[in-house]
């Protein structure tokens, strides 16, 4: 008797058979990255695992930033003035900017307002400030917002954290309810918030749909119970999607970070062409790589003795064999070229053959009749050498 199958629609549809890649069996339908891709995955580090102590520094640095940005609504932090302590600037989030860009159609009022939401100065201090005040001022604001949104790709592996969550248990959407909140310093200067960050309204969504699977594998496991003795080992797959779908909602798990996180680990001096960059210094650091002799212009000088020898080779070959063919009679090397006339050019050739002359050579282009050929890649090679 056949062992009975399970209707998986019974478990809620939501571990359906993945379909395969469409190159499964069918290698020439497979995407290859071109070289130029996989040198730059190479150098990135892209390719290579990330040390699982460089992932847990990273974890514990965006998490403590990422509670501080959710919970108070700003990375608030003290403005200096060489040792001496000014004032207070955090970042203005986008969602503040949009606010103003509807309100304020002036340009200097706008730069006003953006300082006054951005630091802990009034309107008074901003007005009596030089231009060049002014001027840094923005600076500071724009690279405190820059480092605000640097870490909108790391919310979704920090929903997975248990920080987050004691976030979410406590306060949960409270945190995206609030308007012209006030936050007082401790040198009783105030700090004011437009209005929540975008990075809140998308942590509390992910929060949601986590919490939504947790539910949902809860009650497929209570099914899967419930059907199991009935089918015994017929619900083995399902039971093991069920735990891989489990092992992906643990919390503070290292694989969420692990996908998101790239192995910025680059040794500089390691002898290799590092591209991806147009500051002097680093053409600069390229150039003197070149002139010394590293390892790329090694290996680089070796694949073009390669290259030259296999091709001195082919030559000989060639020679050989033509020498070989002419000496004992046999067919020589035959070149065959389809050649266009216009009705003018063949009208002459005909009138020079009636004439009893020779037709006249039509001039070929040298860019059509150049050939390429392994002589002509090495000529290319050695030439940008």
């Amino acid at each position: 008797m056949a062992e009975p199958r399970v209707n998986r629609a019974v478990l809620g549809g939501q571990f359906e058979k993945t379909p395969k890649p469409k190159w499964v069996g069918n290698p020439r339908s497979r995407s290859l990255p071109t070289g130029k891709e996989l040198l730059e995955r190479i150098q990135s580090g892209s390719d290579r695992p990330v040390p699982t102590e460089y992932l847990g520094a990273v974890r514990q640095k965006v998490s403590e930033n990422c509670e501080e940005l959710l919970e108070i609504g700003a990375r608030i932090r003290p403005l200096m003035n060489g040792d001496k302590q000014i004032g207070w600037v955090r970042g203005v989030h986008l969602s503040e900017r949009k606010q103003l860009k509807r309100w304020i159609k002036d340009p200097d009022d706008f730069i006003l307002n953006m300082l006054l939401l951005g630091t802990s100065f009034t309107a008074e201090e901003v007005e009596t400030m030089s231009v060049t005040e002014v001027f840094q001022l923005v600076e500071i604001v724009r690279k405190m917002t820059d480092y605000d949104i640097s870490l909108s790709p790391f919310l979704s592996a920090f929903s997975c954290t248990q920080m987050s969550e004691n976030l979410w248990f406590s306060k949960g959407t409270k945190l995206t309810n609030y308007e012209n909140r006030i936050v007082t310093m401790p040198d009783a200067k105030t700090v004011r918030l437009l209005c929540p960050p975008d990075h809140v309204r998308v942590w509390a969504s992910l929060c949601t749909y986590r919490e939504q699977a947790k539910k949902r594998l809860d009650e497929n496991w209570n099914a899967v119970l419930i059907v199991r003795p009935s089918v015994g080992r017929g619900a083995e797959p399902i039971v093991a999607d069920l735990r891989k779908v489990a092992r992906s909602l643990e919390t503070d798990s290292i694989e969420p970070w692990s996908r998101v996180v790239k192995n910025e680990d680059k040794q500089l001096d390691d002898g290799w062409a590092h591209g991806g960059g147009s500051s002097f210094e680093e053409l600069k650091r390229e150039m003197e790589a070149m002139i010394r002799g590293d390892k790329h212009e090694r290996y680089m000088d070796k694949l073009a003795e390669q290259m030259e020898a296999e091709e001195i080779a082919r030559q000989k070959k060639l020679a050989e064999t033509r020498k070989v063919k002419n000496t004992t009679g046999q067919a020589g090397v035959v070149d065959e070229r389809v050649e266009y006339f216009t009705e003018k050019e063949m009208q002459e050739r005909q009138a020079a053959l009636k004439a009893g002359k020779t037709p006249p050579v039509k001039e070929r282009l040298v860019e059509r009749e150049r050939r390429e050929t392994v002589e002509t890649k090495v000529t290319k090679f050695l030439k940008y050498r």
